[in-house]
């Protein structure tokens, strides 16, 4: 396996810390706002390392001509994988709305179906440019999640500064930003996933299995 491809599993062998540290401040009982906020920017961190690697294992593959079938399906399944896993999170920690992390898995399990038939019919459909936005923008609607909790953590560390208010009025900014990063990860998604089917519309013919 080449470099490229080992940078696509670390995104994947990466979930479970990910996701012990995102949940530091639940497991435990009595857990205090100051190890929660340790534990979500840890998973913070996280996230900005496997944004790197998505990057980067491209990068190297184009560069180094190490581009291969096995590559073309491995880098996208890794991303789904871990965005998969970040966004039912978030939904658990009443985040992100559930209605919208289902279309964006229903969108990513169709493209993935849509990968498969390809593949089994000696085609390789690999990430357009568009997919590419649109795995950016929903790594950017969970690290704007993640940092909102974070910050929140840690203004609690401080009672005297946390006042009701100050939290409400951060709360409601918050709130407005993730709604506008939700609302262009979910139009780039569904615009995207209609894509992917429209150009490869041929494979969904009900051939007979030979």
């Amino acid at each position: 396996m080449n470099l490229p491809n080992k940078l696509s599993m670390a995104r994947v062998a990466a979930v479970p810390p990910f996701l012990l540290c995102l949940y530091a401040g639940t497991i435990t009982v009595g857990t205090s706002p100051a190890l929660a906020a340790a534990g979500e920017f840890t998973a913070l961190a996280l996230v900005i390392v496997v944004s790197i690697t998505d990057w980067l294992d491209g990068h190297l593959a184009r560069k180094h001509r190490l581009v291969s079938n096995l590559g073309k399906l491995l880098d996208p399944l890794a991303d789904k994988i871990f965005v998969a896993a970040a966004l039912v999170a978030l939904v658990e920690l009443s985040q992100v709305p559930a209605w919208a992390v289902v279309l964006i898995l229903a969108r990513e399990f169709a493209v993935t179906g849509l990968r498969a038939l390809a593949a089994d019919r000696g085609r390789v459909i690999s990430a357009d440019r568009l997919g590419k936005h649109k795995m950016a923008w929903q790594l950017a609607l969970i690290l704007c999640a993640i940092l909102g909790m974070a910050i929140r953590n840690t203004l609690l560390c401080w009672p005297q500064t946390a006042t009701p208010s100050v939290l409400d009025s951060y709360d409601m900014v918050v709130t407005i930003l993730l709604w506008v990063v939700l609302g262009v990860t979910v139009y780039l998604t569904a615009v995207s996933g209609w894509l992917y089917v429209a150009r490869n519309a041929d494979l969904l013919k009900d051939e007979p299995t030979p």
